[in-house]
């Protein structure tokens, strides 16, 4: 009989994928995690879907290379990410190279827009810098979304 319930449980964990661990898959996509205070180039837009779990506070911004506020709003970004390391995540997304990314969070065609990915769910969205620039308008958003 212990023999058999043996087998039973091997075979359910081979059946569930069970691992022992958790796995990130359980929750579907997780975006990626930076730590070192750098903003994360998107390169995969598997990697951000609109329903992607975040662990951690993560902002992202839909932008392009000849968008003048979106170049405006670029340094700010970078500071921020750095002041935040570990803290909050900071993903730029290229809206030139992601484009069908960019029309599946339902944006408009308003850039800059940046859309803040809480852990647990929930968003805010921004469009245009008015509510981004000064830079002390952004901190207060993040430091906001913090607590």
């Amino acid at each position: 009989m212990k023999k058999f319930l043996l087998a039973c449980s091997v075979l359910l964990l081979v059946l569930t994928g069970c691992t022992g661990r958790n796995n990130a898959s359980d929750k579907g996509v997780v975006a990626p995690i930076s730590k070192d205070g750098r903003v994360i180039e998107l390169e995969d837009a598997t990697l951000l879907p609109v329903d992607v779990a975040v662990e951690q506070l993560t902002v992202v911004d839909f932008n392009a290379v000849w968008c003048g506020p979106c170049r405006r709003l670029a340094p700010c970004i970078e500071e921020l990410a750095q002041r935040y390391a570990g803290k909050v995540t900071f993903i730029s997304v290229d809206v030139d190279r992601f484009g069908d990314l960019f029309a599946s969070y339902e944006l408009g065609s308003f850039i800059p827009a940046v859309v803040i990915l809480k852990p647990g769910g929930g968003r805010e969205v921004y469009l245009g810098i008015n509510d981004l620039l000064p830079e002390e308008k952004f901190e207060a958003i993040i430091n906001k979304n913090l607590h």
